[in-house]
């Protein structure tokens, strides 16, 4: 089906436009759950399988002028709680979100709420905090002075009888309906994090640094149902049935669970990183991890009493409060059942869970990641994961069921969030940015899901040629309705992104399956990156560069695309044999078309261009010296995606070289001059070539061994020169000294003198 859907797509394109051969439609798909995670969900839910509908109805019903909102608790007249820090205040929400501050502690953090059986509300404070007892009025006074540094978690038990899970001395302390406490049980741990209550009215207790979590009878007696292979317990929910749901994180390292909230003066926001979810029937280890996923953290050693729990910052006096900092944990969500059998329902590598309640069969579950709170219910074919809806908070803290309403805490700005059990009436989902890496023409785009009578999925689009969306972007375009395919009427550009808005009616609400946009890239032209030439000597790249050996002798230059070039020196040794003049390119194309090039040459006093060889495919190409008159010359070469493209849309590209000579006339020697002292004669020639300049000399008499001469100014460099060649001892009569000269193409020249020395009278002997 989805396979038919992409030939659809096709065939509307093409119909659109011309046929393409090389630069051919492309299609953005979107489907996944992973793909669509990496978009923006407002009022819309994303299933495991890759599914978008409409959210449940969800609504900021207050905010306090906090940073942070640490927990929650509710009463039976269906007010909420909220528990802030830095300023140790909690705030009282009715059932129609009407808030106000209900009581401020003199410590800074509220970690701990509870709703004890006589109505009263339990706030615990940290650090060296206490729990208070405030009624409804706000009429506040000392419950219990623990003498601990943190108090994490309170819950009472069936006889009313009060429990707090306490830090960093990890001790679970029991107070009575008079105040009255004492220590339950101490876990040796650093931390008790988080208590609730079994179905048979048994404590349970998660902890740090161990991943701990403890059952405990009315008695005391003590029962470590589960280790996990995280650091930290960070919340407990029991369903009816005796399963026990644990929340674990902890933070890159494998150091527990990282501080919410580092030091003043950090950075505002933390690096953006990709979340992994899956959904698997294991424990969590290493193994179940995704491959992308960064490497896995190992559990702290047991001797480990320094770990500092999520919650955990040390205040600091007179300093503003930071914009939170969160790190990028693992979490994991673990199912106990009532025979201590365990598996893993969730877990992220990037992503951590705060967060939990149970409602039915239905866990759900908050984490640090756009404050994204999931609901994992149970269907026929496993556990079926949801994403409910993001708060865009960078952490939803807790949450809390009132009936059938969900409420959330947030932290970075503190909110306290409802979410109803009913569809929204409206959402959208923003897809992310595609970069299409070339400016490209949009086709269409088809969708696939479900509209029920009444409801319906509108679709629009925008392009820019920036990464991120901004005001040179273009404005959305559409609506588009149809899902075999609408024309994108978006103007060409790099980057696309669309949105989906779903329109609901009653209960029904339309689904989204996946989401495809087809675009062709603009065919750009070929890039020549260098033409060389070489007619002998040292292959030349850019100036300043050191010479490259060339396959060939004698002389060469070279041209890189868009740098001055230089022409090479000529080698040292013995004189080179005449070479095959050799052109060398490289050039590629953007869009990856097929290249063919054509190759010309013009002399320096000609104004037209003469092809040499056209049609090729290779990046080289041979002359032969003595098939072109003496003179300077330039190449150019031309390359093309005609292959490739349809004529009207194929591209080309030159590139001219830098000079060179084709010299096959040899250098003329003559001598000018000459003279014998004795036995000794010196002869003078001059040597000249109409092309290219001399480069080195030999003499030899009497057709004897050849001996290297420089030029009269020292060095054989330019196309005329002198040279002055002194014998040795001659014996008496006639001597043939020769000398020959090479250019830089590899002509030889020759000269000769004829000198005579006279044989010696008696009176010179």
């Amino acid at each position: 089906m989805r396979n038919l859907k992409l030939l659809v797509i096709a065939a509307l394109w093409l119909g659109l436009s011309a046929p393409l051969v090389a630069v051919e439609t492309s299609f953005w798909q979107v489907g996944s759950f992973e793909d669509f995670l990496q978009g923006t969900l407002t009022s819309v839910s994303l299933s495991k399988d890759g599914e978008l509908t409409l959210a449940p109805q969800a609504s900021a019903i207050f905010s306090p002028d906090e940073n942070l909102a640490l927990s929650l608790a509710g009463d039976r007249h269906e007010n909420i709680y909220v528990g802030t820090g830095h300023g140790g205040k909690v705030f009282r929400v009715d059932s129609k979100g009407h808030g106000s501050l209900f009581f401020t502690a003199p410590e800074p953090d509220i970690f701990a709420l509870a709703v004890g059986p006589d109505g009263a509300l339990y706030v615990g404070s940290s650090p060296e905090g206490k729990i208070y007892r405030v009624l409804s009025d706000g009429k506040s006074k000392v419950f219990y002075e623990p003498k601990t540094k943190y108090i994490w978690a309170l819950t009472f038990d069936r006889d009313g009888r009060l429990y707090a899970g306490t830090g960093d001395q990890g001790k679970i302390l029991r107070v009575d309906k008079d105040g009255k406490g004492d220590v339950f049980y101490d876990t040796k741990q650093t931390h008790v994090m988080c208590l609730t209550l079994d179905h048979q009215g048994n404590l349970l207790a998660g902890t740090v640094p161990n991943g701990l979590i403890y059952r405990f009878t009315p008695q005391g007696k003590a029962f470590v149902i589960y280790q996990a292979e995280l650091p930290e317990i960070h919340a407990l929910a029991t369903d009816a049935q005796g399963r026990v749901y644990a929340a674990a994180l902890g933070g890159a390292g494998g150091k527990g669970s990282q501080e919410m909230f580092g030091p003043a003066g950090m950075p505002a926001h933390a690096p953006t990183a990709v979340t992994t979810v899956t959904v698997t029937a294991s424990t969590g280890g290493e193994d179940d991890l995704p491959e992308a996923s960064p490497p896995a953290q190992t559990a702290p050693p047991a001797n480990n009493r320094n770990q500092t729990p999520s919650f955990n910052r040390a205040l600091t006096p007179g300093v503003p409060f930071p914009v939170p900092k969160l790190p990028q944990g693992k979490g994991s969500l673990i199912e106990i059942q009532p025979d201590y059998s365990a598996e893993t329902l969730w877990t992220s590598n990037a992503e951590s869970i705060f967060g939990l309640a149970v409602r039915g069969d239905d866990v759900l579950f908050s984490t640090d990641s756009n404050g994204r709170i999931f609901d994992l219910s149970p269907s026929p074919d496993g556990e079926r994961l949801t994403l409910l809806t993001e708060t865009r908070e960078a952490l939803a803290t807790r949450l809390w069921l009132d009936g059938k309403d969900l409420y959330a805490a947030t932290t970075n700005v503190a909110k306290l969030f409802r979410l109803g059990n009913r569809p929204s009436h409206e959402g959208t989902y923003e897809s992310s940015v595609k970069d299409t890496k070339f400016i490209s023409h949009w086709g269409t785009l088809a969708w696939r899901g479900e509209d029920p009578p009444e409801t319906s999925i509108q679709f629009f689009t925008r392009s820019g040629n920036t990464d991120r969306p901004d005001q040179t972007w273009s404005d959305w375009a559409g609506p588009y309705r149809d899902s075999s395919g609408d024309a994108i009427t978006s103007p060409p550009a790099r980057y696309i992104q669309w949105k989906a808005v779903f329109h609901g009616s009653g209960d029904a609400a339309p689904m989204l399956d996946d989401v495809t946009v087809a675009y062709l890239n603009e065919n750009l032209p070929p890039q020549i990156r260098s033409l060389n030439v070489s007619a002998g000597g040292e292959r030349t790249g850019p100036t300043g560069s050191s010479p490259v050996p060339s396959t060939y002798p004698g002389m060469a230059v070279g041209v890189v695309a868009g740098v001055t070039t230089s022409f090479g020196t000529p080698s040292a040794g013995n004189p080179p044999a005449k070479v095959p003049i050799t052109f060398t390119w490289q050039a590629d194309d953007p869009n990856g078309d097929q290249l063919t090039y054509a190759l010309y040459v013009k002399a320096a006093d000609e104004n037209q261009w003469h092809l040499l060889k056209d049609k090729m495919h290779q990046t080289n190409y041979q002359i032969e010296p003595d098939n072109i008159a003496d003179g300077k010359y330039v190449a150019r070469l031309v390359a093309s995606d005609e292959d490739s493209n349809p004529p009207a849309t194929a591209r080309k590209t030159d590139l001219v070289s830098a000079p060179f000579w084709v010299d096959n006339t040899p250098p003329a020697v003559r001598p000018r001059a000459q003279q014998v002292n004795g036995s000794e004669a010196v002869v003078h020639f001059d040597a000249e070539d109409a092309t290219s300049p001399l480069r080195s000399a030999e003499v030899s008499t009497d057709d004897g061994d050849w001996h290297d001469v420089n030029s009269d100014d020292g060095i054989v460099d330019s196309r005329h020169e002198a040279f002055t060649v002194k014998t040795a001892k001659l014996a008496p009569g006639e001597h043939v000294v020769t000398l020959r000269v090479y250019d830089t193409a590899g002509n030889a020249g020759l000269g000769k003198a004829i000198v005579n020395v006279a044989a010696r009278t008696n009176a010179s002997r």
